[in-house]
């Protein structure tokens, strides 16, 4: 399942920061500084240019059951934890016959349709070597849904679940949280619910996937008339408080803190806080008006991020979901189909407000769906989608408040017309910086096969874009699949400064279905993806079995690697203490922590994997047989923890 890389360990984001302001610098700590300074002296030496890495296809898994209908199954977002560990949360459909990478894992919704039917949310982990580590799924009733989780500082893995017991028949299929955790069936003939009638909660689990606890976000006077709630994503910040918007019906909630009156029909939107052991902070309502925000259950329809730094909330999606949803923030009215709010932290003032406008066609709004938004450590805004310009010759495409067209509108001619991607750089003012799209058509092709373009991740120089590539040219990269054949699974990495495109990366196994819809980047710089599939993926990747989808789509995992893992890492990987002595060494090596160690693996320089093993009674290895040089190792506690060294052997 696993290729092994061969490239050195220099990397742009330990040489260079140059999104990162003058002032930022000064909040580097002396040992980052004197980390980052080393690897500088270390790249220099090797010559190696910024954005030279070699990727490469590392590994793959797979997940899902036989139901569900197409894009049913797929991964929603995806999370690296401080020990270099995946977290990840997707769909999966049906109690029977639901896999990950081959093994049968425990689910609970009752779906028997092939086509549609409802969902389990689903949660997994694996290590950066692609070992699955745990699942938890959550659900069992009718529809439920998260479209991201959170990691704290420890790893503990939070939801913001939105789920549906089931009360149409008096048995039900009680959702569930873990096998020991469920809600009680709804009772007709009891007043008093408790926790049976809510539909939003916040869940917590540990590193280890074990379940710690859950809280319900609603009161206990909700009815069935009133038990609806819509939770948008979650956000945490560095003090490992969860942040996040919800909708909520007529009745007191939020711990008590909150009451909707009776008098209400609709949602009332709240910006809350809760702490990482799920109590309760602070909450405020939003000037959310005409409609409210579309989408309860959508496929990301709606995107939520926090800039801890200016303490800044920014909401962004599209409104068209089953028909045309109306919106208004603050006074300032959505007019196109995708938006994006900056949001005052303090007091939820609008502070800002953009759309996507293309020219629009038989009178009806060009589509635009925006699925992506990403806020940079220094307050950069990337949002990121698809829209639609059928005109030719293409007309320009504007970037606006239409509440303001005047001071705001940035115009923009796409290169190609039809279904075309786009990523979009703002300053933390709205204010854009660039906009990317593809630059043309591959030799002798006139479309793309229309896909999803969805997820974004952020490294210090670049940031990477999923989508579905056939016959867009972007800069110098192309590919250019025959008609028929339908499109590949590709990540698009581009400078951050500039927009060019830096790189690339196709699954090599195109398809009418096969999509990219999450990225993370992981400890080292390499790139963690996911999406959804039918048929087989990996078809044509040499050292990566075939995956083959289970139903009529599947989910998949895979990693993009440079480096080998911990042999790269820019942070510590965890708060373990490691000494290693002598160093230089001639051949042995002895190693102190604080937990008992369970393994090891050495690496060279160039990211090879020269020697592994298991400690015994002593905490030691031997490097006799290793030439002189640098080295790293990568040692694992018993507790799963994970520390990277550098040795020199003499």
């Amino acid at each position: 399942m696993k290729n092994k890389l061969h490239t050195t360990v220099c990397h742009a984001e330990l040489v260079t920061e140059p999104s990162r302001s003058a002032a930022s610098h000064h909040y580097l700590s002396r040992q980052r500084i004197k980390l980052l300074s080393f690897f500088s002296i270390l790249c220099s030496l090797f010559s190696v240019p910024s954005y030279a890495q070699t990727y490469k296809w590392d590994w793959a898994v797979s997940g899902g059951g036989p139901l569900g209908d197409t894009r049913d199954e797929q991964i929603y977002d995806i999370k690296v934890g401080t020990d270099n560990n995946y977290y990840f949360i997707a769909t999966v459909y049906g109690k029977n016959g639901v896999q990950l990478n081959g093994q049968s894992v425990k689910t609970y919704n009752q779906s028997i349709s092939v086509a549609g039917g409802s969902p389990d949310i689903f949660l997994f982990s694996t290590t950066c070597d692609g070992n699955v580590r745990w699942s938890q799924a959550i659900g069992g009733g009718t529809h439920d849904y998260a479209f991201n989780l959170v990691l704290d500082n420890q790893n503990n893995v939070y939801v913001g679940a939105n789920v549906r017991n089931d009360y149409i028949t008096p048995d039900g299929h009680p959702v569930h949280f873990s096998p020991t955790d469920s809600l009680q069936n709804p009772d007709y003939n009891n007043q008093n619910h408790q926790d049976d009638l809510k539909t939003s909660f916040l869940v917590k689990y540990d590193s280890n996937g074990q379940f710690i606890g859950k809280k319900a976000l609603q009161g206990n006077d909700v009815t069935f008339s009133t038990y609806y709630s819509h939770l948008l994503e979650l956000a945490i910040d560095s003090q490992n408080n969860l942040h996040f918007i919800v909708g909520l019906m007529k009745g007191t909630h939020l711990d008590n803190k909150v009451t909707v009156p009776n008098t209400v029909t609709d949602y009332l939107y709240f910006l809350a806080k809760y702490d990482s052991d799920l109590n309760y902070v602070s909450s405020m309502q939003l000037p959310v008006t005409n409609g409210g925000f579309p989408g309860q259950g959508t496929v990301g329809a709606v995107k939520f991020a926090y800039d801890e730094n200016l303490n800044q909330y920014y909401i962004s999606g599209y409104r068209h979901v089953g028909g045309l949803v109306p919106l208004s923030y603050d006074g300032s009215a959505v007019e196109n189909l995708s938006f994006l709010f900056a949001i005052d932290g303090t007091d939820g003032g609008l502070l800002w407000h953009r759309e996507l406008y293309a020219k629009p066609v038989n009178n009806q709004l060009a589509f635009a769906w925006m699925t992506s938004l990403q806020v940079d450590t220094n307050s950069d805004v990337y949002f990121g989608g698809k829209f639609s310009q059928t005109i030719y010759p293409p007309e320009p495409v504007k970037i606006y408040n239409p509440n303001d067209s005047i001071n705001t509108t940035y115009s923009f001619i796409p290169p190609v017309t039809t279904n075309v991607p786009i990523v979009i750089k703002f300053n933390s003012s709205g204010t854009v910086q660039w906009v990317k799209t593809p630059t043309a058509f591959a030799p002798g092709k006139q479309t793309n096969h229309t896909a999803i373009q969805k997820g974004l991740a952020l490294k210090s120089g670049e940031v990477a874009f999923g989508s579905s590539e056939g016959n867009f040219q972007w800069d110098s990269f192309t590919l250019n699949y025959p008609y028929g054949q339908g499109t590949a699974p590709t990540l698009l990495r581009f400078d951050k400064q500039t927009g060019t495109t830096i790189g690339m990366h196709s699954i090599d196994d195109p398809g009418s279905n096969k999509t990219m819809t999450a990225l993370a980047v992981d400890r080292d710089g390499n790139y963690v993806t996911g999406g959804h599939f039918m048929d087989a993926l990996f078809s044509n990747t040499p050292g990566i079995a075939p995956l083959n989808s289970a139903g009529e789509s599947d989910f998949f995992v895979a990693k993009l690697g440079a480096y080998a893992c911990g042999t790269n890492s820019t942070e510590k990987f965890n708060n373990i203490k490691v000494n290693v002595y002598p160093n230089p060494t001639n051949d042995i090596i002895n190693i102190e922590t604080d937990e008992t160690l369970l393994n090891y693996v050495v690496y060279d320089m160039n990211g090879r994997e020269i020697q592994n093993g298991i400690f015994g009674s002593s905490n030691q290895l031997n490097l006799q047989n290793a030439t002189n040089g640098v080295y790293f190792v990568k040692v694992t506690t018993i507790h799963n923890n994970v520390a990277t060294v550098r040795v020199i052997k003499k």
